[in-house]
């Protein structure tokens, strides 16, 4: 079967990807670069397909369409209307025009009529409009998906191993998290059998448990000991949420904190009857998949990544400042002068690095480009380390160790670019 897949550089996509080939199935990925080498490609924009004449022409030979794009939180152009709603519709639309019947809409729990948030009534919009077409669709709506790779597992691992595991209210918002695994096979069986069609299907675990007991499986799961928690009101937790996604670049927002609240559970027995089989419950899930050593070292640097990248901006803010405004000029000027600077040299090159320590600075705090500004800040340092060593080489003997701290700063370096590298 010739498959259309939107979504499959991400999470669920990536997997329902993977087997889907293996399946034999062939793959047509849409996306702005391809997912890797052996698959098809069809370069399109989330943000911007939102014609259905856009999506027809690469819907020729095309026997099924999947629809696995999904953002939790928005960023610059990638909004909820517009990548859960306005594309998704001109997708279904375009499919009814040139006659792909089979269209699989991969939704999520709570997108239904009692939704308040913009993640779900936006969901939603998608899921009724392809409802009322001529399509053989099928509309999944997962839980918590988690499993290797999942931005949300990885939040709630970080959670689970700080010293004090912050907790929403008491921590018994219900949940009823479904493996990947099993929601990729759901998807499979759809796909080849043909059916169900026309259903709106929850896609749960077999049983809730609350938002407390899922944090210390996930403890228990990383070899952790016992876990202190720490009760938050839900009205601090909205606060909190208002700046947590930004500083820590996790997916926490107002909306996600209350997504939470409302719990995320379901009826399991339509999944089952749907499917012909149980999916798994979490615990077990994670038993039959023992942690490793990296993905304790991927949990306790979860929140250490963004501490570390923003208090090396902060330093080279506060060094751009205080050489422009705080230190006295004119001892600027007697050290530069002691290196062969002097004249009108002296202000632009006394100013330009306190500027060009700003924007690095700065740079980093707005996430822009961090591995390139890092390489940068590594050769401004080297640069200034080797002037201070050939013209003040006393400062390596100073007690506050002005220059030997640039080799623990240029080390703490290396390490965000390669932390942000990987998580770019």
């Amino acid at each position: 079967m010739r498959v259309l897949l939107t979504g499959a550089t991400g999470f669920i996509g990536g997997h329902l990807l993977r087997a889907l080939t293996a399946a034999g199935h062939e793959v047509v990925a849409c996306g702005r670069k391809p997912p890797f080498a052996d698959s098809g490609f069809v370069p399109c924009d989330y943000a911007a397909d939102h014609r259905p004449e856009t999506w027809e022409p690469r819907l020729t030979g095309i026997d099924a369409v999947i629809n696995a794009v999904g953002i939790i939180r928005e960023t610059g152009r990638q909004t909820f209307s517009a990548l859960h709603a306005d594309t998704p519709r001109a997708l279904f639309a375009a499919c009814e025009a040139v006659g792909v019947r089979r269209v699989i809409q991969i939704s999520a729990l709570g997108a239904d009529a009692s939704a308040v948030s913009r993640y779900h009534l936006s969901k939603r919009t998608a899921d009724d409009d392809l409802a009322g077409r001529r399509l053989d669709w099928l509309i999944l709506r997962p839980s918590i998906v988690y499993g290797p790779g999942a931005k949300s597992s990885a939040f709630f691992r970080a959670l689970a191993l700080l010293p004090l595991v912050p907790l929403v209210d008491k921590g018994e918002q219900p949940l009823q998290p479904i493996h990947i695994d099993d929601l990729v096979r759901a998807v499979l069986i759809a796909l080849e059998s043909g059916e169900p069609r026309h259903q709106r299907i929850d896609c749960v675990g077999p049983r809730p448990l609350s938002y407390r007991r899922m944090l210390g499986a996930w403890r228990q799961w990383l070899g952790a000991g016992s876990m202190r928690t720490m009760s938050v009101p839900y009205r601090a937790a909205l606060a909190a949420g208002r700046v947590g996604g930004f500083i820590a670049d996790a997916p926490l927002d107002r909306e996600a904190v209350g997504m939470l609240q409302r719990g995320s559970e379901g009826d399991v027995v339509p999944f089952i009857e749907a499917f012909g089989f149980r999916p798994r419950a979490f615990e077990a899930a994670l038993l039959a998949t023992p942690a490793t050593e990296a993905d304790r070292w991927h949990a306790r640097l979860f929140f250490l990544r963004p501490l570390l990248r923003w208090s090396l901006g902060v330093m080279w803010i506060m060094a751009g400042v205080t050489s422009a405004f705080l230190y006295p000029a004119d001892d600027s000027y007697a050290l530069l002068a002691r290196l062969g600077i002097g004249g009108l040299f002296a202000p632009a090159a006394l100013y330009g690095a306190a500027l060009l320590d700003t924007l690095l600075g700065l740079a980093l705090l707005v996430v822009y480009k961090v591995p390139v500004v890092g390489a940068v800040q590594i050769a401004v340092i080297l640069g200034y380390s080797t002037l201070i060593s050939w013209g003040l080489p006393e400062y390596w003997l100073h007690p506050f160790g002005p220059v030997a701290k640039n080799l623990p700063i240029l080390v703490a370096t290396l390490i965000m670019m390669a932390l942000e590298a990987r998580a770019r």
